[in-house]
């Protein structure tokens, strides 16, 4: 273990100042693992579980995932908004981040040092001759989606990164950008792989949600697919997921304690709760909601232009928003998850997770590839409508192009406000970001799209271009 813990702390330096649960969990996860080669690892069966597993919680365990995806994006766009006086969520909320800001480093290096494990795994196993082969064909594809994943997040972020798929940091430290069109396809070729050695359910985690199989890459591959314009394969992605028997959108009467628990029928693929498998909390129920509900204790809340866009009557209002009246001011508080300490979530023994992959997207991603094709506007249409009747939201009637459109986006909004940067990354993947945030936020910026690539990565990599508007 010794050659793969001075490589990826080689590494760490190189890409960013690691936050603290990077490298150092990397070497806490198994004791398996603490005292082996790089050759070992991947040694035996339980040797290459481990070092899997290891992938898996330094994800679930950032705070990049399971706190900055969701909080950072929600602030950048319109959907949350920031009460307290700390200069870094000022910042976010302001679009007014810079190069020397803290913001992009946690993502950056996060992302990278994931990245980073994936391509161990990658290469670690393709090498090994002693893994059972139909394991080793299983922890590859898995691998290869978290890689995918991580890219994902890095290009909405940044734009143009290193197209890192090696682990030789010699050969990769000077390494240019790559374009975004590039490493798309990257993605595509790693999820297409993937699912072909992924399981079609959740025996290889013994039933959790938080493994992933065949079904979680054609959700991820239709998000992809969406992202690149090829709707006709978002399409097809997102039916495959929508007609397995393994998910089932949850009903309104319990979408408000339902959705985002563990295992939930609409999971494709969750998280780990942070720092113990045995936590019930999510990290970010701990940032978002207060201590007490005082206008000294609220730090976000959801803006009015959100709130205002729902009837009074919409479940997602109600069922996952906690509408708190002081004195006479309402805040609208995110509530999807509702315990923000561990002792909260065991007394109603409920078990939350952070939810990534869930079936309402599939449904919204096949309205809009269908609603952009053009020749099954009813569909669209009717893909729509199932995401409103389980929020028991007037339902759609149209079948004209350009309304349907407008219509989905702003259904993905109400749907997936406050989650995994949804209403961040559809503003520019949809070209509407500069005309949306700059009419609201004087001190935005079209360069504030993407972050400033962190100075500690730029100083170390002369090949490594700064984003536009960043000195």
């Amino acid at each position: 273990m010794k050659k793969i813990i001075y490589n990826l702390t080689v590494f760490c330096l190189f890409t960013a100042t690691l936050m603290s649960t990077g490298c150092e969990k990397l070497i806490e996860i198994d004791p398996p693992l603490n005292e082996t080669s790089s050759t070992l690892a991947f040694a035996t069966d339980n040797s290459a579980k481990s070092t899997i597993a290891g992938m898996f919680a330094t994800l679930a365990q950032s705070a990049a995932q399971n706190i900055n995806l969701t909080v950072q994006p929600s602030l950048q766009a319109d959907d949350l908004r920031y009460l307290g006086v700390s200069t870094q969520p000022l910042e976010i909320m302001n679009n007014s981040y810079t190069r020397i800001s803290s913001l992009s480093n946690d993502h950056w290096s996060t992302w990278y040092n994931i990245i980073y494990q994936a391509n161990l795994i990658v290469i670690g196993l393709e090498k090994s001759s002693t893994v059972t082969p139909a394991l080793k064909t299983r922890l590859i594809a898995e691998a290869k989606f978290v890689r995918a994943y991580s890219y994902f997040n890095l290009v909405n972020m940044f734009g143009d990164v290193p197209l890192i798929l090696e682990t030789d940091v010699t050969k990769t430290a000077f390494q240019p950008r790559e374009t975004v069109a590039n490493i798309y396809q990257q993605m595509l070729k790693d999820l297409t792989e993937a699912k072909s050695g992924l399981l079609p359910d959740y025996s290889a985690s013994s039933g959790d949600r938080s493994g992933v199989n065949q079904f979680a890459c054609s959700a991820l591959l239709a998000r992809v697919y969406l992202f690149v314009g090829r709707y006709a394969d978002a399409e097809a992605s997102a039916s495959e997921v929508i007609a397995s028997s393994l998910y089932k959108v949850v009903e309104a009467a319990d979408m408000g304690t339902k959705v985002f628990i563990k295992n939930s029928t609409e999971c494709i693929w969750q998280l780990s709760p942070p720092l113990t498998a045995t936590n019930q909390y999510t990290a970010e129920a701990g940032t978002l909601l207060p201590s007490t509900y005082t206008v000294a204790n609220i730090q976000y809340r959801i803006s009015k232009d959100l709130t205002d866009r729902f009837a009074l009557t919409d479940l997602r209002y109600l069922r996952w928003m906690n509408n708190v009246t002081i004195g006479t001011e309402v805040y609208s508080l995110p509530f999807k998850y509702k315990y923000r300490t561990n002792a909260l979530a065991l007394a109603a023994n409920v078990a939350e997770q952070t939810l990534i992959l869930r079936l309402a997207e599939q449904y919204l991603i096949r309205a809009e590839a269908r609603a952009r094709i053009g020749t099954n506007l009813s569909g669209a249409r009717d893909d729509m409508n199932v995401i409103r009747s389980r929020a028991q939201a007037a339902l759609s009637t149209s079948t004209v192009q350009n309304t349907l459109l407008e219509e989905i986006a702003l259904e993905n909004r109400k749907e997936f406000f406050v989650e995994q940067g949804f209403r961040w990354f559809n503003l520019k993947r949809t070209g509407q970001a500069d005309a949306v945030i700059g009419a609201i936020k004087p001190t935005y910026k079209p360069t504030a799209k993407l972050l400033p690539i962190p100075m500690v990565a730029t100083d170390a990599n002369p090949n490594l271009t700064q984003n536009e508007g960043y000195l």
